[in-house]
């Protein structure tokens, strides 16, 4: 009995197809099983500078995301508060820190009220990303370790991230935790602090952390 060639040729394509299928969901749960990616928000401690006294703004030395040093100054403002007894003054804004310009909040001419912001400054070689993980991966990551972070700002580029915090408290319990998909619901926070970048990484990019969980 001789099979019809055009008649088998469907089946072979379609066990093919099967076959190349299964090996990529295979391939897939093989890398799911030994790495984590978890993504985050890069974060930086801002220092919002302010007038103590107030005043009319004379200059503003600066452009947001320009670099500043410390003891420089950004805003300078004259104080009059009308009274006789204190005489006018200046008063000069710097900046406390080594670091860039994030946000310039007044311009030449405006009137500066006591206490508001005014300029925002940070420090772009200190950032940090905090990311979440399930409680099932929380025991695979240690303090001190570092692992490979990227952002799609940059394709193809790796920073060096160090794990600085693991949270030792869930940031969600399910009601019920009884079961082993139950407690996946559960999340620790792990705070990272990223090498410098030379100003590549910024403060609200969203960025990846690859984390190897077959340790």
């Amino acid at each position: 009995m001789h099979l019809n060639p055009k008649k088998v040729l469907p089946f072979i394509v379609a066990f093919v197809l099967i076959a190349i299928i299964v090996a990529f969901i295979i391939q897939q749960t093989s890398v799911s099983s030994t790495s984590g990616i978890y993504s985050g928000t890069i974060e930086a401690t801002q220092i919002h500078l302010a007038s103590k006294v107030g005043g009319r703004v004379i200059d503003v030395n600066v452009k947001e995301g320009a670099r500043v040093q410390v003891g420089q100054v950004l805003v300078d403002l004259y104080s009059d508060n009308g009274s006789k007894q204190t005489s006018s003054s200046n008063e000069k804004i710097v900046s406390p820190i080594n670091g860039v310009v994030l946000e310039r909040l007044v311009e030449p001419g405006e009137l500066a009220i006591p206490n508001a912001t005014l300029i925002t400054v940070c420090n772009l070689d200190e950032l940090t990303l905090t990311v979440y993980v399930p409680e099932d991966r929380y025991g695979m990551i240690t303090l001190g370790e570092s692992v490979p972070v990227t952002a799609d700002s940059f394709p193809g580029q790796e920073f060096n991230g160090t794990v600085s915090y693991i949270s030792d408290q869930a940031e969600f319990t399910p009601r019920n935790v009884q079961t082993t998909d139950s407690r996946k619901s559960t999340v620790y926070a792990i705070k990272l602090d990223l090498d410098p970048s030379g100003g590549l990484l910024k403060p609200g990019m969203p960025a990846d952390v690859h984390f190897q969980t077959n340790q």
